[in-house]
């Protein structure tokens, strides 16, 4: 974001800016809504009062984000649940801080839309499909698999191709794919063309669990204890307040993203979560698991960072 961009939306939200010295900590992640805390939190001064200098880099994947967590180019990182799991199967040093993204079911953020013109209804509809998701193994592709095994199918026959979630719309109005993974703002976009209509089949994995999280290394947290609690007080602190005001990050959001604030204004705004619960990492990595992405069970807590338990 740009420095009149913040000082702008500062000015907006009312917002009274700390100049102190602070430690800098570098943060990677992809530019979607679920960085809204982080957006906000810069800006209004509250990791600042909790002593952090966030330098933010706007990442095009998740595989990139992870990446630099490895290499030491970033301190945290924004990763989805499904990667943190792979990575933590193979070895890697990911521990994880602080929720992102939480998916509810009464607000669902992601879905898949299907073309209106046709007429899956059961799961046996989906058997031997070809389906997009953002990656082979996602969350998405668990959630479809899950509500197919649901709903009669068999979900050993879907057949998955990675698609942008941008280019779901058009990958269904094509029919070159059965169904499409794909999240706000495409989503809402999809379906005001009137062509698609949403499954929510995410909701075959929980009610409510943990899409996305900040990660960081066990080096890291071992070496900068207080940096990890303090970035898990900040967001904490700034995910409440925004929950709570989607209108009023409107604004600062479109700035960070791209996406025309009147679009930002109208979509489904995404829910950040608080602070990590294992009862929201746990149905992700029993399907996970159930499904093949991961070879052997995972329990929530070995994915929990012990400096984010005591922040």
């Amino acid at each position: 974001m740009t420095r009149s961009g913040a000082l702008a939306a500062v000015a907006v939200l009312g917002i009274r800016t700390v100049a102190r010295a602070a430690e800098a900590v570098r943060l990677g992640g992809v530019a979607s809504d679920d960085m809204t805390p982080i957006v906000y939190g810069r800006a209004s001064g509250i990791f600042g009062r909790a002593g952090l200098d966030v330098q933010l880099t706007k990442m095009s994947n998740g595989a990139s984000v992870a990446a630099g967590i490895l290499s030491g180019t970033f301190d945290f990182g924004k990763v989805t649940l499904s990667t943190l799991l792979e990575a933590h199967e193979r070895g890697l040093p990911f521990t994880c801080v602080t929720p992102s993204i939480v998916y509810d079911r009464r607000s669902p953020y992601a879905a898949f839309i299907i073309a209106k013109d046709t007429s899956f209804t059961s799961g046996k509809d989906f058997n031997n499909q070809l389906i997009a998701v953002s990656g082979l193994g996602d969350i998405g592709s668990l959630g479809l698999r899950a509500w197919v095994e649901q709903h009669g199918g068999d979900p050993k026959s879907l057949r998955f191709v990675e698609v942008p979630l941008s280019a779901a719309g058009a990958a269904v109005n094509e029919h070159r794919v059965a169904a499409a993974e794909t999240s706000q703002p495409a989503l809402d976009a999809a379906l005001g063309s009137g062509t698609v209509r949403a499954l929510q089949a995410l909701d075959a994995i929980a009610p409510t669990f943990l899409l996305a999280a900040w990660v960081t290394t066990a080096e890291f947290s071992a070496k900068h204890p207080d940096v990890v609690r303090a970035f898990c007080r900040a967001w904490a602190e700034s995910a409440t307040y925004t929950n709570a005001h989607h209108p009023e990050t409107a604004a600062l959001m479109a700035e960070f993203t791209g996406v025309p604030v009147e679009l930002v204004q109208r979509m489904r705004r995404a829910l950040a979560g608080i602070r990590l619960v294992p009862a929201q990492i746990q149905p992700v990595a029993d399907a996970a698991f159930k499904y093949g992405v991961i070879k052997t069970p995972i329990p929530a807590h070995e994915l929990i960072d012990a400096n984010a338990l005591a922040s």
